[in-house]
């Protein structure tokens, strides 16, 4: 196996070549975005190597300084640590090496294809940021969700790109696993909190069991706090993909049920599309939407506060009007 590094006008690669596929080492980029092309030099690239993102550079490659030329003048940086933000990962990636992305603590977004069969210990270590996925396949097919949410218990969203459009979203919250000693036997007993990790089993022949996921929601709803699960529910029902009526019909209940926190934890993120579709629903009353209003405006977020008075005149005020037209 070869030690290659590979340059380009806005990315370096340094990248290890084993027949005609190869693994990335290390790479460098002038942005803290990156998208990795899916070949080097026409050798398809199936593998992240162990620490390709980290701060630590554990390659084990000799590349003469002076190839690096790009990266001596200054006009690309080490794409690893603290300066990765965002990561589009090609179709043909098979394999993420131990500790992938370790102390990558803004990195925010993945996005992968199906092909993932082997992701590596501790690969989202210290990832704090870490908290979208993206799946480049419809969710009804085998893709390598199951190993990557194995490998970090925070709370993270998934959502499934066919192509066109999101078709479906799934959230697993967070949860703790930690080992309680039980005395004087010496034995560690496990302890896992938080309805996270049964989310992380809803799975069959490596494609996520919606029916299963969707059953766990009665527990999650009684032992979690609103905060950490209405985006199970509502991402259920705006990507309602193999969404039973029975399981549509809790989500909607508890998204009315919470709707003034929810709207203000919305407003909170700034997500407007999910505050147009909890008022066009009518999931959300005139109380919600106006304590949102109050949120919005308090923050400076003209353009929520906007929408917001302009769907409650839509879809809330129409209502009572209409009610009570007796022409």
């Amino acid at each position: 196996m070869d030690f290659m590094y590979t340059e380009t006008d806005r990315l370096a690669f340094i990248w290890r070549r084993s027949g005609t596929d190869a693994e990335v080492l290390r790479v460098y980029a002038d942005t803290p975005q990156v998208c990795i092309p899916e070949k080097i030099e026409g050798h398809k690239v199936v593998s992240v190597g162990a620490y390709c993102f980290s701060e630590i550079n554990r390659t084990g490659a000799e590349i003469d300084s002076a190839s690096l030329n790009a990266v001596q003048s200054g006009r690309l940086c080490e794409f690893c640590g603290n300066y990765a933000e965002s990561i589009v990962l090609p179709d043909s990636v098979r394999k993420l090496g131990n500790n992938a992305f370790y102390n990558c603590r803004k990195l925010a977004v993945i996005e992968i294809g199906a092909c993932l069969k082997e992701a590596g210990s501790d690969i989202f270590m210290n990832c704090s940021c870490f908290s979208k996925l993206y799946l480049r396949c419809r969710a009804d097919v085998p893709n390598g969700l199951k190993q990557l949410i194995s490998r970090i218990n925070s709370s993270l969203e998934v959502y499934f790109y066919d192509g066109k459009c999101i078709n479906a979203m799934l959230v697993y919250p967070e949860y703790t696993d930690s080992y309680d000693e039980i005395a004087p036997a010496h034995i560690f007993g496990r302890n896992i909190t938080g309805e996270g990790f049964r989310a992380r089993q809803c799975f069959s022949n490596d494609v996520p069991d919606f029916k299963q996921y969707d059953e766990i929601f009665n527990k999650a709803s009684i032992e979690e706090s609103v905060s950490t699960i209405y985006k199970m529910a509502l991402g259920r029902i705006m990507y309602p993909f193999m969404l039973a009526d029975t399981a549509k019909n809790r989500y909607v209940a508890y998204l009315k049920l919470h709707q003034k926190e929810i709207m203000d934890m919305l407003v909170t993120d700034r997500q407007l599309e999910a505050l147009h579709f909890m008022c066009s629903n009518k999931y959300a009353k005139a109380s919600g939407i106006d304590s949102a209003v109050a949120a919005a405006s308090q923050s400076g977020w003209s353009e929520g506060a906007a929408g917001l008075l302009k769907w409650k005149h839509e879809f809330i005020e129409d209502i009572k009007r209409n009610r009570y037209d007796f022409g």
